[in-house]
């Protein structure tokens, strides 16, 4: 690619700042813009970016000629409305994660995809996970055989957090479900087609009308498999874990990563294989790429960086590993989960826009 690709950002909250800095230092990259809200957003960028234009109205960003992509690190609301603003304007799109906040968003966003001619990347971090990879390699051997139960779980208190980000107060759990079920997709490779949910309401801090705990969500595959999924925001865990588990006709696997510090642990077994005949822990990795080829400014590890690298691939005509349409399939199930917890449980038939 001769030229650099002239980026812009929009959101400058959390991991906005950590983000460009990292796509900085991507040769292809040149971050030229960046939009926010905040009346303080000049004094905030220009420690780190001296000569970066500025803009609060995200439409002027777009309008101004300076962007040819986009990095959207905005509350998840605002997700699908920019991106659709981008795309119209054959702006490419990086999504941080949920896709869409609505389901009458599903339509209009996957319409705007096929219409445009620039590139829409879904930001799901997490199918960047080493293990994951690794996971995927042994299912790819055949080593699990078919998939035909899954349980995925994200169990982390951010009471505290959920403080200075207001869009989290109320925020229901089983929504914010990329994080479980792009790792668990990648490995079953199906859409989830049905799904019923309980949510736990307030125990907590029952005083808070309209909080929940904790949500829980059964889906069932295209091909008859039954994923298990476990959100928890709220909680007396003093740091955050994800986990998850896979049994296949011809192996199984279980992985806890506590959010500490610690790497993911891995158990397997395998009928295939002699040597993985008893369940054995496996040694795995969070990380895609070793953390000596990239400084950890990003808040999540080097995955960013090989994301932000896809994105450079996908915008010069390479695959695009995180379409819209994966990004859709990780994001809708949590949509219709909400839509079964508030009918108490009922079952609930999930559509996708391109049916």
């Amino acid at each position: 690619m001769a030229k650099k690709i002239q980026l812009g950002m929009v959101g400058y909250g959390f991991r906005g700042p950590g983000l460009l800095k990292l796509a900085s230092g991507i040769d292809s990259f040149e971050p030229v813009a960046v939009c926010s809200a905040r009346t303080n957003l000049v004094d905030r960028v220009r420690p780190d970016f001296q000569d970066i234009a500025v803009f609060n109205d995200y439409q002027a960003m777009l309008d101004s000629g300076k962007v040819q992509a986009v990095l959207i690190e905005t509350p998840p609301a605002t997700h699908a409305d920019y991106a659709i603003a981008a795309l119209e304007r054959n702006i490419h799109v990086l999504s941080d994660v949920p896709a869409i906040h609505r389901l009458d968003e599903a339509e209009p966003l996957w319409a705007a995809a096929q219409k445009s001619k620039a590139v829409y990347m879904f930001g799901s971090n997490a199918n960047y996970w080493e293990f994951v990879s690794q996971l995927s390699e042994i299912k790819d051997k055949g080593l699990l055989g078919k998939p035909f139960y899954m349980e995925a779980e994200y169990v982390h208190d951010i009471t505290e957090f959920a403080k200075a980000t207001p869009w989290r107060q109320g925020y229901e759990p089983i929504r914010y479900c990329t994080h479980s079920l792009g790792p668990t997709l990648q490995w079953l490779d199906d859409e989830l087609v049905d799904v019923s949910c309980m949510d736990t309401g307030s125990h907590v801090y029952p005083q808070k009308e309209g909080h929940h705990d904790a949500m829980v969500a059964l889906f069932r595959s295209r091909s008859n498999a039954v994923v298990k999924l476990t959100v928890c925001f709220t909680n007396a865990l003093p740091f955050g874990m994800h986990r998850y588990l896979c049994h296949g006709t011809e192996g199984y696997f279980d992985c806890t990563w506590p959010l500490i510090g610690c790497e993911p642990e891995v158990r397997f077994c395998s009928k295939k294989e002699k040597q993985f005949e008893q369940l054995t822990t496996i040694t795995v990795s969070s990380d895609s790429e070793k953390k000596s080829q990239q400084e950890d400014i990003s808040n999540f590890n080097t995955v960013d960086h090989a994301m932000l690298k896809d994105f450079v691939q996908a915008i010069d005509g390479g695959l695009c590993k995180l379409d819209l349409k994966q990004g859709l399939r990780m994001t809708i199930p949590g949509l219709y989960a909400i839509e079964s917890a508030k009918q108490g449980g009922k079952l609930v038939k999930i559509t996708y826009p391109w049916e």
